[in-house]
């Protein structure tokens, strides 16, 4: 793990080696939460270190159930963990808990000969719109599905501090892996949030009012042009490949790292918009995509 920064007098990012990956700690009144503290065991011990340094650890906060999100609780055995009511795999505790799906690649769990990864069980659920209390903060939980199903996002009034998961980011294009029409939801959601310090769970965290307003503005217009380019070769009755065309000159942020997602993207809001194809063979749900 890279340096901490402390972006307010509650919040930490914790940036990884890693996929520009934030891990997050909150602390107030002696209490503290890390958030999301994978994906390395050296950096989760270093978040642990450091919340040690401020309080005791009254929970894990995991915004969503994706592979880089749920790393962390195995190696902080004892603290309760906390995710969205939709989540999958980080449900309460009961029964045994289904395989990890992972991506392949480097990195992943369980890859290099490791032990297998079981997802961790979840104490507490959050629902949307609540409020928790941690020392001397309330924190507004909001769900912001879209990238996936089961995304929390951690507001903190007092500063107009946003922890935002996979939302917003400066590298990364919007990754609809769940739902366009969720995603074009919950953009309009955090829209009307005072916000005043952003925190993506990839990229760079700002301060900066023009930059805030920006990626908002940004990722709004190219899930509007999506839609719109999408739907009218929809609506002409038109296949998978003459989408694909339609959306070929689309501008989008660090466009040589998310042509791979921009593609995924278009497949599948296809599907989501009534195109004819096979969610197993295209789109972020494809067979083979992750691993069981």
């Amino acid at each position: 793990m890279t340096r901490p920064t402390k972006l307010t007098h509650h919040l930490w990012r914790l940036p990884s080696r890693a996929m520009r990956y934030n891990a997050g700690l909150l602390a107030s009144g002696g209490q503290v939460w890390l958030i999301d503290p994978g994906p390395h065991p050296d950096e989760t011990a270093a978040a642990a270190d450091l919340a040690a340094g401020l309080g005791a650890l009254a929970g894990i906060v995991l915004t969503h159930s994706h592979w880089d999100h749920i790393l962390g609780p195995e190696r902080l055995p004892g603290a309760p963990t906390l995710a969205h009511d939709l989540s999958g795999p980080t449900r309460p505790r009961h029964g045994e808990d289904p395989p990890a799906r992972v991506p392949r690649g480097e990195g992943r769990p369980g890859s290099r000969g490791a032990e297998p990864f079981r997802p961790p069980p979840c104490d507490a659920v959050a629902r949307d719109g609540e409020t928790a209390r941690l020392g001397e903060l309330e924190l507004q939980l909001i769900h912001i599905p879209g990238h996936a199903a089961d995304q929390l996002a951690i507001f903190e009034p007092s500063a107009g501090a946003l922890w935002a998961a996979d939302t917003l980011s400066d590298v990364e294009i919007p990754f609809v892996s769940h739902s366009l029409a969720a995603y074009e939801a919950t953009l309009a959601k955090l829209a009307a949030l005072p916000i005043r310090v952003l925190v993506p769970g990839h990229g760079e965290p700002t301060d900066d009012p023009g930059a805030i307003r920006g990626r908002l503005e940004a990722d709004r217009h190219y899930l509007a042009e999506l839609r719109a380019r999408i739907g009218r070769v929809v609506a002409a009755g038109g296949p998978l490949e003459e989408a694909l065309a339609a959306c070929a000159a689309m501008a989008f942020r660090e466009p040589a790292e998310n042509a791979g997602p921009h593609r995924l993207n278009v497949e599948s809001a296809y599907i989501e918009l009534g195109g004819p194809a096979d969610p197993d063979r295209v789109g972020w749900a494809q067979k083979g995509l992750i691993d069981e």
